[in-house]
């Protein structure tokens, strides 16, 4: 079986290339990079099941490998940054340190 690709978008609404998008998500605290790496794991191993039951198995398993890699040396990364920049917030118990 093969996947209609064609249904995704190739932009986000609000922005006119994924450039844009791109600098806008580096701009982020990193607190909030954090939750929407957590995210995309989560939707990642979701397309992955969903793609598994129709049979999709190159599509599945690569999804599988990206929610890995954000999950895995991604969000190490992204833990250490946030434990050294803890320190220089003002209210370290604020609802970005979750």
């Amino acid at each position: 079986m093969k996947d209609d690709c064609s249904k995704h978008p190739v932009n986000v609404k609000g922005y006119d290339s994924i450039d844009e998008l791109a600098e806008e998500i580096g701009r982020l605290n990193y607190y909030s990079n954090r939750k929407l790496y957590k995210k995309l794991v989560e939707i990642y191993k979701r397309q992955s099941k969903e793609d598994g039951k129709r049979g999709n198995k190159k599509l599945s398993s690569g999804l599988e490998k990206l929610s890995k890699a954000f999950g895995g040396p991604v969000a190490e990364a992204i833990e250490e940054i946030c434990y050294s920049c803890k320190k220089h917030l003002k209210d370290p118990f604020s609802s970005q340190v979750d």
